[in-house]
């Protein structure tokens, strides 16, 4: 009988947990969101609870400036969490953006696809914020693996139509990262999707140095004729017709 009242009493409780957490308001999320992003990003507008709900996400420059990103909305089910894992579907602006699991110590990002403005990679890569970077940057992976050891499966990182405001509106092209991640270190290969600019390199991301990037860019045969001037001009390493560049952090 002793036994019967304690499998009764663990039930209860574990009902009543579920009831609260199922309650949480929608501010819980936009609390989590702003703290992992160290206030980059933060949600208004909220609607709903932390389980299912809505809200704007909005980006802050490192100027301060406000970027509206899009509706973010998220959905998820309490009752998997018997299982050890929650499943939750991400979309933002109503298109399926991700589908996250998280469990114990791991996320598992699958299904992911995000595009951003450009004028993000000012606050991430702050030399960049000086030329005034546009245009639009798209991540996709169809399956990443994150813990606090290692970082497992593949990505590209596209910045598509390129143009710098210092560049005086000179189309770039498109370019992409594809990352790949082996465990405690993601290798990054750097290449050119379209357009008159060939870039080319790579590099590595590791906890303990962060990230180290190397490449050179160079004009397509027939780009337009201001293209080498321009290069030469910011880059700090130009030869034969080729801008080097590194990148560290």
């Amino acid at each position: 009988m002793t036994r019967r009242l304690v499998i009764y009493a663990a039930v209860g409780v574990a009902a009543y947990l579920v009831a609260l957490v199922v309650t949480l308001p929608a501010t819980w999320i936009g609390r989590a969101i702003a703290e992992a992003s160290g206030e980059r990003l933060t949600l208004r507008s909220l609607q709903g609870s932390a389980w299912a709900g809505s809200g704007h996400l909005i980006a802050r420059s490192r100027e301060g400036a406000l970027l509206d990103l899009g509706r973010l909305r998220w959905a998820a089910s309490p009752g998997k969490l018997v299982t050890g894992k929650l499943a939750v579907d991400v979309f933002l602006d109503e298109r399926p953006s991700m589908r996250l699991e998280i469990a114990p110590g791991a996320v598992t990002l699958q299904g992911l696809d995000l595009e951003f403005p450009a004028r993000l990679l000012g606050g991430l890569a702050p030399g960049l914020e000086t030329f005034g970077p546009e245009g639009s940057l798209r991540i996709r992976s169809e399956s990443l693996r994150i813990d606090e050891k290692s970082i497992l499966g593949r990505a590209d990182i596209e910045w598509r139509r390129i143009r710098l405001t210092r560049a005086r509106g000179l189309e770039l092209g498109s370019h992409v990262a594809r990352l790949r991640g082996g465990g405690s270190k993601v290798d990054i290969e750097l290449g050119t999707v379209e357009g008159p600019l060939r870039v080319s390199g790579g590099g590595s991301w590791t906890r303990e140095k962060g990230l180290v990037i190397s490449g050179s860019a160079e004009p397509e045969a027939g780009a337009s004729g201001d293209l080498a001037p321009f290069l030469k001009s910011v880059c700090s390493e130009y030869r034969d017709g080729k801008c080097g560049f590194s990148f560290a952090r």
